[in-house]
């Protein structure tokens, strides 16, 4: 089992456009604005937010509109 922390567009549909990995190094600043388990697992959906944005938008490769409501952080278990 492996968790992946990513960040999410939504579509004006709700469904998903486009996913993003997040590295282990997003894990503690994440901490101070979503809550997150003591292994790094971001529990639930959070909506992105500008503190949000600044900590992910280095490993997103198309600018995050915070206004849209499209934007959210969360994690998923893979099989990996």
């Amino acid at each position: 089992m492996l968790v992946v922390n990513l960040v999410e567009k939504f579509g004006a549909d709700d469904l998903l456009e486009r996913s993003w990995g997040l590295p282990p190094d997003v894990v503690e600043p994440l901490r101070a604005h979503v809550d997150m388990t003591p292994d790094g697992w971001i529990m639930n959906v959070w909506p992105m937010t500008s503190h949000i944005a600044v900590v992910t938008q280095p490993w997103v490769d198309e600018p995050i509109d915070v206004g849209s409501g499209a934007w959210f952080v969360s994690s998923v278990v893979t099989a990996g």
